[in-house]
């Protein structure tokens, strides 16, 4: 095929049409594991409750198994990866503010300490 009809061929099969084989499939069945792994790991350092007494690890953990659940009957393999690729965006963007919240926290126990210790010497 050269360039023209390969461009052609792209322009006149939309993706919904385009078929994903059996290789593709079992890399995003591995991505989508991998990506359920991580959710179970990062759910660990969840280790407070919220305002129903109930552990916000758990939460995470039951509303991924749901999640999980739910998105393995989707057929669409594009889809599939919008899924995924969202769902790993919100774990980072997550982590990142829990490590903000940490940094905040250790800032402002080091401040406090390090003003007791004055007041002490003084």
């Amino acid at each position: 095929m050269n360039q023209k009809s390969i461009l052609s061929h792209i322009f006149d099969n939309p993706f919904h049409k385009l078929k994903v084989g059996a290789a593709a499939k079992k890399t995003q069945n591995k991505e989508a594991l991998r990506l359920y792994r991580d959710i179970l790991k990062f759910s660990i350092e969840f280790d407070w409750a919220n305002k129903n007494g109930e552990i916000w690890r758990d939460i995470i953990r039951k509303s991924a198994r749901k999640e999980f659940e739910i998105a393995k009957n989707e057929a669409d393999p594009f889809m599939v990866m919008r899924m995924i690729m969202t769902s790993r965006e919100a774990m980072q963007k997550t982590r990142e503010k829990l490590n903000e919240e940490y940094f905040k926290l250790n800032t402002t126990f080091s401040e406090r300490t390090q003003t007791n210790q004055q007041n002490k010497i003084e």
